[in-house]
């Protein structure tokens, strides 16, 4: 394989000649090997701070920090928690305060009304920063955390210092986005409501995904995993996007960071994303899919190019 580098303005592109041809099932065997990744790091991760909780709109929401300085605020992926952020997190705390919340619903944030939306995500984000007095912080998001960022920063302008998003984009692309929830969750999941057996048959298909999420998210409740699916599931498959007036309204550095091969979002809406945004820079990052961040070999470099976007955002010494 021939590996190309281009550089144009702000715009990285890292794109390898051959990679076509990649089969489903390969995509799931690797989900099945980026779970028990997780399950490893976070045995062997290193204790951070105790566990904290804030009661804001309407739920209480559990983070964790680590680290001291210009607070860094990380949120995660839908069906992930803040320990998915373990291992950029211990190489951020030297230089950040960095803050790591579980998403409404998820790990051990309660969500009363078992209602999902990003709008409502947005809005906890929103209340979690002025609860702690978070100064300006730098904030990135993968995946749903990266929409929450979107919108986050777009409905409050002057919130954040700088962002990154990782792993979203403004608009879905419905084909094939639902190609991707099928690569991750089974042939033939609806869109909208789940039914019952519409989990019996992704419990079949995909055990790995259940074992994970029964572990993670509210493991005291054996069958929190369906009541977190049913309540998220339209979220998930019935996005809202964000209009290009509300992402121009987004002034503060942002860098985008996706894998050349995401199974969600295409290199195209990514780089219709960055030419709508004022202050952008946009990485791909050559043979990863949607976990850019758990891809093998990969990691090093995500977190090289996640630090050394932050740290340019840091006031230069005089």
């Amino acid at each position: 394989m021939m590996l190309f580098l281009f550089n144009l303005n702000n715009m990285v592109f890292y794109t390898e000649s051959d990679w076509r041809g990649v089969m489903n099932h390969i995509f799931k065997l690797a989900f099945i090997f980026i779970i028990n990744i997780i399950f490893l790091i976070n045995a062997s991760a290193t204790t951070m701070d105790k566990d904290k909780f804030v009661e804001v709109n309407g739920i209480k929401i559990h983070y964790v920090e680590e680290g001291e300085g210009p607070p860094l605020l990380l949120i995660h992926g839908g069906g992930l928690t803040a320990k998915s952020w373990q291992g950029l997190a211990k190489e951020a705390s030297r230089y950040f305060r960095v803050i790591m919340s579980d998403s409404r619903g998820h790990g051990l944030t309660n969500n009363p009304q078992g209602t999902f939306s990003y709008d409502l995500m947005v809005e906890d984000m929103a209340a979690f920063v002025k609860a702690l007095k978070l100064e300006k912080p730098l904030v990135m998001g993968y995946s749903d955390g990266g929409m929450v960022v979107l919108k986050l920063t777009s409905r409050y302008p002057d919130l954040a210092h700088a962002a990154i998003v990782g792993g979203a984009t403004h608009r879905f692309a419905t084909t094939h986005y639902m190609q991707g929830m099928e690569i991750f969750y089974g042939k033939g999941m609806p869109q909208g409501q789940l039914t019952d057996r519409d989990l019996d048959k992704m419990a079949s298909d995909a055990p790995g995904m259940v074992k994970f999420y029964q572990n993670m998210h509210h493991p005291e409740q054996k069958d929190y995993w369906r009541t977190f699916l049913k309540g998220v599931w339209p979220m998930w498959t019935t996005p809202t996007s964000l209009t290009e007036e509300e992402v121009k309204k987004i002034h503060i550095p942002v860098l985008l960071l996706d894998g050349d091969r995401d199974e969600f979002f295409t290199v195209e809406e990514v780089t219709h994303l960055y030419r709508l945004l004022p202050q952008a820079e946009m990485t791909l990052i050559p043979g990863s899919g949607h976990a850019i961040f758990q891809t093998p070999g990969k990691t090093p470099l995500f977190y090289a190019l996640v630090l050394e976007f932050l740290q340019r955002q840091l006031p230069k010494a005089s």
